[in-house]
């Protein structure tokens, strides 16, 4: 599904890059997280997690790395549908934990999403014959 690959190509790149920002800027990416401690921003990282969930469920049989793919989309999907069961006050709090971290761990979590991101984005890369 070409449109699967393209939706998970983009969502990697989105994903290398935060990664990325928290690296180079983790209090200017904090500033930017605590944006979402709202029902809406519940709902909109609800939202990014299902469609990313999908497009890498549906991008992974075409991909180098299906299990990967594959995993990473349902790791998605679950924290899709229990985000919104964790509830607003929760949600603020856990952003509240990640934002309170020290820069270096802040940074240490963002190198995790720049892994990931970089391993989407070379699991999509067309495969040579």
């Amino acid at each position: 599904m070409p449109f699967a690959i393209e939706i998970s190509g983009l969502l990697g790149v989105f994903t290398l890059l935060m990664g990325v920002w928290g690296v180079l800027a983790p209090a200017r990416l904090a500033d930017f997280v605590i944006r979402f401690g709202s029902k809406s921003g519940l709902w909109v990282a609800a939202g990014i997690r299902l469609v990313f969930g999908l497009a890498l469920w549906f991008a992974a049989p075409a991909s180098r790395a299906p299990l990967l793919l594959q995993v990473l989309g349902v790791l998605a999907l679950v924290a899709a549908v229990v985000l919104p069961f964790l509830g607003v006050e929760r949600f603020k709090r856990l952003i509240d934990w990640w934002t309170a971290l020290s820069p270096n761990a802040m940074r240490f979590n963002s190198l995790f999403a720049v892994a990931v991101g970089a391993a989407i984005l070379w699991a999509l890369l067309p495969v040579a014959s």
